[in-house]
């Protein structure tokens, strides 16, 4: 029982470490879009720009909300900070 318990704890481990090998290493000023999506998104305008898992410019959007709702975008980056 005591062997089951560690080969788990091992596996656990190995998926654990693997998943986080995929993730995109973003600009510091980046901020990842929340999962799940956003379905509704407040008017207010905190402009940002969006982009996709490549690093590749999504477009600009009126806040991360708004850009975080496209399935494409996978980042977004203030404005002001580019």
């Amino acid at each position: 029982m005591l062997r089951l318990k560690h080969l788990l704890l091992g596996a656990t481990v190995v998926l654990g470490a693997a998943g986080c090998a995929h993730q995109p290493t973003l600009p510091d000023n980046a901020t990842s879009c929340p999962s799940p999506r956003p379905a509704m998104c407040t008017m207010d305008y905190r402009p940002v720009v969006g982009y996709f898992a490549s690093g590749t410019k999504a477009g600009e959007y009126s806040n991360a909300c708004n850009a975080c709702s496209q399935r494409s975008v996978n980042y977004t980056v203030p404005a002001n900070k580019l």
